[in-house]
């Protein structure tokens, strides 16, 4: 008998938890609402990693690719600049020692004016003649800046633009 009261007593008790009571048109509604978001959620989120899968599958060669065109380029440019500053600096050392052993003329000569009047010790005299000397050696500077400037023209002129056109132009 023990038995049987605790047979129908574990019966009851399965079937209150079995049993549930029916549910209003409000929450079926709210659950169907929500059981199709999650599930339009989850389908988003799928599709837009097979995008961004697809998208990263895609880009990938066509970014190595300008990688290795921009790493060409540069190094055409870097060869190309490095032969022009060749020449330019070939062109240009003459024009240079030319310029530099002209000044030491001058300052040779300047010194060679001088001499007599430091030798007689005439500060005015002196001052006067550096201060001639030394408008004469600004205006004969001048003069070779200016010339240098005037033959490094053609150099200047036809390269103007040649390493911002590489990249600009096409």
């Amino acid at each position: 008998m023990k038995v049987l009261v605790v047979l129908a007593l574990f019966s009851v008790c399965n079937a209150n938890i079995l049993w549930q009571e029916p549910k209003s048109s409000l929450d079926l509604v709210k659950d169907a609402f929500w059981d199709y978001v999650a599930k339009a959620t989850l389908t988003s989120a799928d599709t837009v990693n097979q995008y961004t899968s697809a998208l990263r599958t895609q880009v990938a060669p066509l970014t190595q690719e300008y990688m290795t065109q921009f790493t060409q380029e540069a190094e055409q440019l870097k060869a190309r600049l490095e032969k022009d500053l060749t020449a330019v600096s070939t062109n240009l050392r003459p024009y240079g020692e030319e310029l530099v052993a002209e000044l030491q003329k001058q300052v040779e000569a300047l010194k060679k004016d001088a001499a007599p009047y430091v030798e007689a010790m005439d500060p005015e005299a002196l001052k006067a003649v550096l201060l001639q000397k030394s408008q004469e050696l600004r205006g004969q500077l001048e003069k070779s800046v200016n010339q240098l400037q005037a033959q490094m023209v053609p150099f200047t002129s036809t390269h103007p633009n040649i390493y911002f056109n590489v990249y600009f132009t096409k």
